[in-house]
């Protein structure tokens, strides 16, 4: 007959006996809990508790950028582009939805595998400063090995999201957006404008390019961040970079406007200086 699987092993007591009280007391608790199988106001006020201690640093971690290096012992490793590690720094929201996904996530696998499986053994565990680690510290632990995935889950529907803002982009539409009628091949100065505006954009983020998008649809910052879910600040800093970008072109002939956009453009630098 097969062997039925080996249960959890027995505790050493003098292991135990040799923990700070404080550890002992969460030791204490946790099998309280592990007989009342991890339910009922005592495990929701542990969660509570655990969610609240883990909260806090990771934001902080986030925003800091150390949360790619910190979570470099996951099973599978995050690289972050800079322009995540910017959003993480700038846009507070962004960062709120990750640790709490990444939390909820945490708390899912904490309660089924490190209490469950009794996995948190501090009496034999030891932490990295020789000291056995406290549930909380273990708990964020696990944050830390778990965010990964929920980074690149967050970073799918954000590309989804922008994908589908940006999928509009072709000459034929940027001719239209830019006041010209639309036709089925653009030529001449009008073409090349609507070729050099889409090829500026071939090496741009999905995020920008949504941005930019939206924006040759008319619509302000503050729609295209709800639209995008972005802070006004991230929507504004996309565009002053794309306008830079565009700028730049022009001064060494990547891009070139229309003769009659640049008598326009002539024309309202010359009334704004009348102006002053």
């Amino acid at each position: 007959m097969p062997k039925k699987p080996a249960g959890p092993r027995p505790r050493d007591a003098e292991l135990l006996n040799a923990l700070p009280i404080e550890i002992r007391d969460q030791v204490e608790r946790v099998e309280a809990l592990r007989a009342k199988n991890f339910t009922g106001p005592g495990y929701e006020l542990l969660a509570d508790e655990l969610f609240r201690y883990a909260y806090g640093p990771l934001m902080a971690k986030m925003s800091s950028g150390e949360i790619a290096a910190l979570a470099g012992d996951s099973a599978t490793p995050l690289a972050l582009s800079p322009e995540e590690f910017q959003t993480l720094r700038s846009s507070q929201a962004d960062r709120d939805e990750l640790a709490v996904r990444t939390i909820a996530a945490a708390l899912h696998t904490f309660r089924r595998h490190a209490l469950g499986e009794r996995r948190w053994r501090p009496e034999e565990n030891c932490g990295r400063d020789g000291r056995p680690a406290s549930l909380e510290t273990y708990f964020f632990g696990q944050c830390l090995l778990v965010f990964p995935r929920e980074m690149r889950r967050w970073r799918a529907e954000r590309e989804d999201r922008f994908a589908r803002a940006a999928n509009r982009l072709s000459p034929h539409y940027v001719r239209h957006r830019l006041g010209y009628e639309t036709s089925p091949a653009p030529s001449g100065e009008v073409g090349a404008l609507c070729d050099g505006v889409l090829v500026l954009l071939e090496s741009a983020s999905e995020r920008e390019r949504a941005v930019v998008t939206l924006t040759l649809d008319g619509h302000s910052a503050g729609e295209i961040a709800d639209l995008l879910q972005l802070t006004i600040p991230a929507v504004e800093s996309v565009l002053y970079r794309f306008r830079r970008k565009a700028r730049g072109w022009r001064r060494t002939g990547g891009l070139r406007l229309p003769s009659e956009m640049r008598a326009h453009t002539l024309q309202t630098k010359r009334t704004a200086a009348s102006d002053h």
